[in-house]
């Protein structure tokens, strides 16, 4: 059965000036408007939530297709079909379909946001199946973006991945590829594409996480680590798979947007973040 058509993303408007903007990508099973409610149930120390911390955001959050899945036998919210997350290597010729649609529909949001305010002002923000697409997105795209904050995922097709790097033809252009995947290279403002290895990225995990190991979230770490990237990397003892989403784990992901975009925040300095191997 073919996929469902991708929806308008849900968008959340700035309650101040317009500074920035951060595009937020659901897991597996969710949607853009119920994905903005987990990110903004919970408050940080400050008593404030997200959106009130950063009043100078707009906030993005598209949904992805409904697709077939092949381990449940149904149609599910997904950007890409997978059959296994303890294993997200096994079969993976049914994640390609998904990863090249969303990838491409993800990179057309990119272009707007970037269109709209300058690309060192968009951040791109994804949650366990969202920051594996995510993720894939920021390393297919020739867009500059201002960071990438992934909580609780991995990287897709680990393994092809890091043989793209270093690529005969540009790290770019060998993960196309590999997902044979062709994107738009001409944009209006030619000034915002360039490498992404600069790209301030944050990267945090729950240690007993239920859904996504941890080992696949070091995975991630190191591969973009192998590339030359700088990465935050952030580990909670306890919380399960949302439990970044909880005050601690927020306070550290504020901690982490302030210091990337210097975006004006209400509330005082939060702490920051502890790594743990």
């Amino acid at each position: 059965m073919a996929p469902s058509a991708f929806e308008e993303p849900f968008y959340i408007q700035p309650e101040a000036d317009h500074c920035y903007t951060i595009i937020a990508l659901h897991g597996r099973g969710s949607q853009g408007p119920e994905f903005s409610e987990e990110l903004f149930e919970q408050k940080l120390s400050t008593g404030l939530n997200l959106r009130q911390t950063f009043p100078n955001c707009k906030w993005v959050f598209p949904s992805s297709q409904e697709r077939f899945s092949t381990v449940f036998q149904e149609e599910l919210d997904e950007w890409f079909d997978i059959y296994s997350l303890t294993d997200p290597a096994a079969r993976e010729e049914l994640q390609l379909e998904g990863l090249r649609d969303s990838i491409t529909y993800l990179n057309g949001i990119l272009r707007e946001e970037i269109n709209n305010i300058g690309s060192q002002r968009v951040i791109l923000l994804g949650l366990s199946q969202g920051c594996a697409v995510g993720l894939m997105t920021f390393l297919a795209s020739e867009l500059k973006i201002g960071g990438f904050v992934g909580l609780n995922g991995w990287m897709p097709m680990n393994a092809r991945v890091q043989e793209c790097f270093p690529g005969v033809h540009g790290p770019r252009q060998e993960i196309l590829a590999a997902l044979d995947l062709e994107l738009a290279s001409r944009y209006s403002l030619q000034e915002e594409v360039g490498p992404f290895e600069k790209t301030p990225v944050f990267l945090g995990h729950t240690a007993d996480d239920e859904v996504i190991d941890l080992e696949l979230g070091r995975q991630a770490r190191d591969t973009l680590q192998k590339m030359g990237m700088k990465v935050t990397w952030h580990v909670k003892a306890q919380g399960g798979h949302l439990g970044l989403l909880e005050t601690d784990g927020l306070d550290t992901m504020a901690d982490f947007l302030r210091q990337v975009t210097a975006m004006p925040q209400t509330g005082p300095d939060t702490r920051q973040s502890n790594s743990l191997l």
